[in-house]
């Protein structure tokens, strides 16, 4: 059962009303997976958002033509996954999958009751939508940092 003081304590959730993580506790349900399970899958239709409770989801991308994966994350207790998806529409943009201990646990929202309950509290949309603004600029900063030391290598190694 996921509860109020667990949103709390995660970023994006902790500056609810008690009343609001009240009710966004009261939509999510519990997921658990076994390592290896996928949560979701690169190119998939997006139906929820997750919130990891308990374990480690990894965050993969394919490789065009090739068996081989890149891990892209490693997310742990109160990270969002599926976000992207939730707001663009879009289809998954990588595979979330359980990883390294035998059981991992997720709070997920459907989209459509996640909307629903932003549509139905404003002041918990505006607190949602900027922590997950912070959150999101603070992963394309560590993407932009990784491209600018994968472009860094390639140029040593052209020399």
């Amino acid at each position: 059962m996921i509860t109020r003081d667990f949103l709390k304590s995660v970023e994006i959730f902790a500056a609810l009303s008690p009343e609001d993580a009240e009710a966004l506790a009261a939509i999510g349900r519990e997921e658990v997976y076994r390592k290896g399970q996928a949560v979701f899958r690169e190119r998939e239709a997006a139906e929820k958002l997750y919130v990891v409770v308990s374990g480690v989801v990894e965050v993969t991308k394919g490789v065009p033509g090739e068996a081989r994966v890149h891990r892209l994350a490693r997310l742990e207790r109160g990270e969002i996954l599926g976000e992207i998806s939730t707001f663009d529409r879009g289809p998954r943009s990588a595979t979330a999958s359980a990883a390294l201990v035998p059981e991992t646990r997720l709070v997920s929202w459907t989209i459509a009751d996640f909307q629903d309950y932003l549509s139905k509290r404003p002041p918990a949309a505006a607190s949602i939508m900027a922590a997950l603004l912070r959150k999101m600029g603070q992963r394309l900063r560590q993407a932009s940092e990784g491209i600018h030391t994968l472009l860094r290598a390639l140029e040593g190694s052209a020399s």
